[in-house]
């Protein structure tokens, strides 16, 4: 985004054991019954490809074994679906075959893998890309390239779907390399041969990929290097997740290179249940429940979760929000399962396509001037709460330290900041006062409660302390308001965070005032900016009271 250089995304490349997800996947396998649902193999293909996606990463000469697996439970899929075949020779493949193939992937030890983020976050279902390849022209043959590492499970998909209509297919993975906005891709010796044996044949291409993001040039790279390997540019086709605006393309000379290919994004049309009628995302929540639009919290609407409610007509009214895909949701299903039955939100209920849904409640949302003995105790008791139930093993804050460091560097802002990790966590992650619903009852509910703390945005894994400063600067106490809470949080947890809390204030206020800095930016124009804008003075506000409290007591 211009002029800004700020870190507010994080990177979630993490390694992981390769014979642990091996065992993870056979066993998941395992547990299928006859009739395989839907549900269970879309859940088997997406842990398919995120191993076949790691292989291919760091051992590609293995990689084969890999791609027949997440081939064969792509085409078993899309039978269960009842997809459309005129291929009699297409074939559902049995849970044996599955099993035999899965126990023949190679025994990988580290791996290093990322989340998809269509899959975790963005309700981009991998059978809209199943239904796309009805719109490609008349063809015999057809190579599949996925772009790594969501269109490992994407290319997948749309290869089941090509064979699923008597297209002879093949299908390859690459990873574009080189910075950003201007990436480039080279084929193995193996994937060159596939590419000139579809070539030599009048085989058509089709790229895959999530995309594209702000520069297109993943996509780009990908195209170019099948023109480069001999493929004609009219034959190769771009399947993205959406219609780009290839005149705000970041990659060189985008828009102009992008019309040379022919592109198909797939259907705007999300999945959901069939309940998930009234569309609340993208901040239209607000309307809901608050009196008037001068109270609404400033909101970075194109990364929201989908939202829905349910009809008002008839049984309970529900709220519904996407929580992610297969184990993606699963995770954050079971977190805010445990905030409920812990009395601190209200209780989850699993829907289909990766929603998750809660009785709709009335009451209002809090205010920092609502801040009294009460709230603060409740708000301590939560952070007590979270350290015990979400704790996991962290050894250090690398990555949150330089996103501090770099970030106050570039807002101009010079005062250093010490991470300590005491008690890490995955933290709630945002502690706002709207993000509280005070209910008819009088009873103070946590809401969005699962994801926050593990989604694309800074801490990541982190410590305690994280929701501590947030509680802090959300609900502006101060300095008597301040100890008082932290000493509550103290008692009940045997953690004292005093000694590292100011720190933890400080990365804080410095990642929120450079996400409203860099939502504001992407948001021009909009009703949204001045709300987001007024949000950064005011973190930039506290930051800039504690810098002055430092340089004083250097004084």
């Amino acid at each position: 985004m211009s002029g800004l250089n700020l870190l507010v995304f994080r990177g979630d490349r993490r390694p992981a054991n390769g014979k642990e997800l091996k065992a993870a996947l056979i066993a998941q396998l395992e547990q299928l019954r006859i009739p395989i649902s839907p549900r269970a193999l879309l859940d088997v293909l997406l842990l398919a490809g995120e191993f076949e996606c790691g292989v291919a990463d760091a051992y590609p000469e293995t990689a084969n074994s890999c791609e027949r697996l997440t081939d064969q439970i792509a085409d078993a899929l899309l039978i269960g679906e009842s997809a459309a075949s005129t291929n009699p020779d297409f074939q559902k493949p049995d849970l044996q075959s599955l099993l035999n193939s899965a126990r023949a992937l190679p025994a990988c030890e580290q791996l290093s893998i990322s989340t998809p983020e269509g899959f975790a976050y963005y309700a981009l279902h991998p059978l809209a890309y199943a239904d796309v390849i009805e719109q490609i022209p008349a063809c015999e043959r057809l190579l599949v390239v996925g772009i790594r590492s969501i269109g490992t499970t994407l290319s997948a998909i749309a290869a089941a779907s090509a064979r699923a209509r008597g297209i002879i297919t093949e299908r390859i993975t690459v990873r574009p390399q080189g910075h950003p906005y201007n990436r480039t891709a080279e084929f193995t010796p193996e994937q060159m041969a596939a590419v000139s044996r579809a070539v030599s044949m009048g085989a058509s291409f089709i790229v895959v990929d999530e995309g594209p993001g702000l520069s297109g040039s993943s996509f780009l790279a990908v195209a170019e290097a099948l023109e480069r390997a001999g493929a004609s540019t009219e034959k190769i086709m771009l399947v993205s997740a959406h219609e780009p605006n290839i005149n705000t393309l970041c990659a060189e000379s985008a828009s102009r290179r992008w019309q040379r290919f022919r592109c198909m994004p797939v259907a705007s049309e999300v999945r959901r249940p069939a309940e998930a009628v009234d569309f609340v995302g993208g901040g239209n929540w607000r309307t809901k429940v608050f009196a008037n639009e001068s109270q609404w919290p400033a909101a970075w609407t194109s990364f929201e979760r989908l939202k829905y409610l349910s009809s008002s007509e008839g049984q309970e009214r529900r709220f519904l929000k996407f929580a992610g895909l297969g184990h993606y949701g699963d995770v954050v299903f079971e977190r805010e399962k445990e905030v409920g039955a812990a009395g601190f939100g209200p209780m989850p209920r699993m829907e289909s396509d990766g929603f998750i849904s809660y009785p709709w409640m009335d009451g209002r949302p809090l205010a920092a001037t609502d801040l009294s003995p009460t709230i603060s105790a409740r708000l301590a008791e939560y952070c007590v709460f979270r350290q015990r139930a979400f704790a996991v093993e962290l050894s250090g804050l690398d990555a949150l330290q330089q996103m501090a460091e770099h970030n106050l560097h570039e807002l101009g802002l010079d005062m250093p900041v010490e991470l300590r990790i005491e008690c890490p966590v995955i933290a709630d992650g945002k502690m706002q006062p709207h993000e509280w619903l005070l209910s008819v009852g009088g009873k103070m509910l946590k809401t969005d409660s699962g994801s926050h703390g593990d989604d694309t945005f800074f801490p990541g894994l982190t410590d305690i302390a994280w929701d501590l400063a947030g509680a802090i600067v959300e609900w502006q106490m101060n300095e008597e308001q301040t100890t008082e809470f932290l000493n509550l949080y103290h008692r009940a947890s045997g953690d004292d965070a005093n000694a590292r809390i100011d720190g933890f204030i400080k990365a804080y206020a410095v990642f929120r005032l450079a996400y409203c800095l860099m939502a504001a930016n992407a948001m021009t124009g909009s009703d949204e900016q001045a709300r987001l804008q007024q949000a950064a003075a005011n973190y930039r506000s506290i930051l800039t009271r504690m810098q002055a409290c430092i340089l004083s007591v250097a004084v």
